[in-house]
């Protein structure tokens, strides 16, 4: 496995809503770090802007990308499975802020009212800043 192919991945995954996906990508890098593979890079510490060098950017090291992975893909694995065993793909404890994708209108702060209401395409948004769900109003059939 190259775990940092598959973090990256993963990060893709989870910006796409593609949950089974990130899932797989959470599972197999957790596995692989439980048996004593190596982290992938999860970040790394900038240089200061008066010390131009040709050196690589500085790297947090193997404890910390350890325990940043494990905790993501744990976080990561939890929400997809949440998402992929509700039947409105509502994880638990996640407030329910809707607006239309089209027109950017707020629609209902419960689901079953939004749906009863029209609203469609209803997907949750862990990314969006503003809302956590987005979907098509009754006005953009």
């Amino acid at each position: 496995m190259d775990p940092q192919a598959a973090w990256l991945e993963l990060m893709d995954a989870f910006h796409q809503l593609d949950w089974d996906r990130v899932r797989d990508l959470a599972e197999g890098l957790l596995q692989w770090m439980d048996r004593g593979g190596f982290p992938p890079e999860t970040a790394t510490v900038a240089k200061a802007a008066d010390n131009p060098s040709n050196e690589p950017p500085r790297t947090l090291g193997s404890e910390w990308n350890r325990t940043v992975a494990q905790a993501a893909c744990r976080y990561a694995l939890d929400l997809a499975n949440q998402v992929l065993n509700s039947p409105s793909g509502i994880p638990h404890g996640v407030p329910f802020t809707l607006s239309c994708c089209n027109c950017d209108v707020d629609g209902p702060g419960d689901y079953y009212k939004a749906v009863d209401d029209g609203w469609f395409r209803i997907r949750f948004v862990p990314q969006s800043p503003g809302e956590n769900f987005i979907g098509l109003c009754p006005n953009c059939e």
